[in-house]
């Protein structure tokens, strides 16, 4: 049996095989999407905002 998931952008249900991971611009997994969206959200080469080392804070401090 297909498991249905809900699209996280979208929020429509798809069987998992119908869906793929979003990857950030380091090449990291984002977020699980439709293939519609996928294509939406990648077509910049990535998903979300550029970022590097100097917008990651790793200290709570």
């Amino acid at each position: 049996m297909n498991e249905k998931i809900n699209c996280t952008v979208c929020g429509k249900p798809f069987d998992r095989e119908g869906m793929q991971f979003t990857r950030d611009c380091h090449g990291i997994t984002y977020r699980l999407v439709c293939l519609d969206c996928y294509d939406r959200l990648m077509a910049h080469g990535y998903d979300g905002q550029y970022y590097d080392e100097r917008d990651e804070c790793l200290d709570y401090d």
